[in-house]
């Protein structure tokens, strides 16, 4: 008689491992709570789907921060190269950027997943849409289903529920609740590779928000990145600020508001920005001056104008304003909402499971993917990470069935 595998969750994780198991001849169901699958993968293709990294193997482990140990046995057995021999399989080569990150030449999230679901269907995989996990009930798995409550006996299940942000496309953390109850020790649920508030004036949101500021330097503590990000209403988001958002998140919850530092010319010494304020016409204005001669851009400049506006500065003298468009001081109070972040921090603790991530107090039911308590920076390395940790559970289901 097949083993039967229940994974709950049809996003990158639960689909790689329904992937595995299914070629190796166990009876598959996939159990996702919304309509359609892959609604997270899809968004995260609506810009481009950076789907890996293309650096070093030693570099690429030391992304994962405290649990880079760990992670360097999942990503050692489907690595990012496996990943993109995967595309590959599935009719969608992929192609390095030139910041190394690695996509699909589509470009888009898309095809891939069609082709994968298509593959899944023909090894039998069974998608059971509409189902919400309530928990265990008798020691079956309970589901809620057009109102209706259906109970499933497994051999194996595999929770692969993803994280808390962007709880409209499917995961939404309710499962923190459900596994509290199975006293299953879960990390506080946090935002990661998120944006954070700062108090602009109405003036610099009304005409900035919306607009990148870009080929930036900014500086926190002792890391610099080099990068760009965008203002919002309410704040920044972005590339160079998810780079820094968990050393800066954790320093808010401690200490609370923080000072970063942009660099709004990185490429241009303090010593030639003084020296080509000290020759500004008196008849052009200041403004004008910053963007034909100091080549600001207009957010740039608009950053520039907040500090006459927050520090109330009468005048901004060469020798300060030079210092200030090399040193821009940003106070960032709070960070963004799960709702809102790219990712979540926090989730099933390490020391609930064993090291094949099965729970120790629920016998063959692992953990996989965004649930457990780790971050990672954009990049490709959120997703790596997902579908190699959905190949490893797969594989010591296959290893414990022997």
């Amino acid at each position: 008689m097949l083993k039967s595998v229940t994974i709950i969750g049809g996003g990158p994780t639960g689909l790689m491992a329904a992937d595995i198991l299914s070629q190796h001849n166990y009876s598959v169901t996939v159990f996702e709570r919304k309509p359609s699958l892959g609604r997270k993968f899809l968004l995260a293709g609506r810009g481009g789907l950076n789907i890996t990294h293309s650096e070093s193997t030693n570099d690429f482990i030391k992304k994962y921060g405290v649990n880079h140990t760990t992670f360097k046995s999942l990503i050692n057995k489907f690595s990012p190269q496996n990943l993109r021999d995967w595309c590959e399989s599935l009719g969608e080569k992929t192609f390095i950027g030139s910041s190394g990150r690695v996509f699909p030449q589509s470009f888009k999230a898309s095809p891939l997943l069609r082709a994968w679901l298509s593959q899944l269907q023909t090894q039998n995989v069974t998608f059971k849409k509409k189902h919400d996990w309530l928990g265990w009930q008798d020691n079956r798995l309970l589901f809620k289903s057009e109102n209706k409550n259906i109970l499933i006996k497994s051999d194996f299940t595999i929770l692969a529920l993803g994280g808390a942000s962007w709880p409209n496309l499917g995961s939404d953390g309710s499962w923190v609740d459900i596994l509290k109850r199975n006293n299953i020790e879960i990390s506080e649920l946090q935002p990661a590779n998120c944006g954070f508030f700062v108090n602009w004036s109405k003036v610099f949101t009304e005409r900035f928000a919306g607009n990148p500021l870009k080929s930036i330097k900014i500086k926190y503590k002792e890391k610099t990145i080099k990068g760009e990000f965008i203002i919002t209403k309410v704040g920044v988001e972005g590339g160079a600020i998810y780079s820094l958002s968990a050393l800066i998140r954790d320093a808010i919850n401690i200490e609370g508001k923080q000072k970063v530092f942009i660099d709004l010319k990185p490429d241009v010494s303090l010593e030639e920005i003084n020296k080509s304020l000290l020759n500004k016409p008196s008849k052009l204005s200041l403004t004008n001056y910053l963007r034909k001669n100091i080549k600001l851009s207009d957010v740039a400049i608009g950053l520039i104008m907040e500090l006459k506006h927050k520090k109330k500065f009468k005048n901004l003298n060469t020798q300060n304003l030079g210092f200030h468009i090399k040193n821009f001081e940003l106070l960032l109070e709070k960070p963004f909402s799960i709702k809102k972040s790219i990712s979540t921090a926090g989730g099933v603790s390490f020391k609930s499971i064993d090291s094949d991530f099965m729970l120790t107090n629920k016998p063959n039911v692992y953990v996989a993917g965004e649930m457990l308590d780790w971050e990672a920076p954009t990049g490709g390395y959120l997703l790596q990470a997902c579908i190699s940790s959905g190949f490893f559970v797969a594989n010591n289901i296959l290893k414990k069935s022997k």
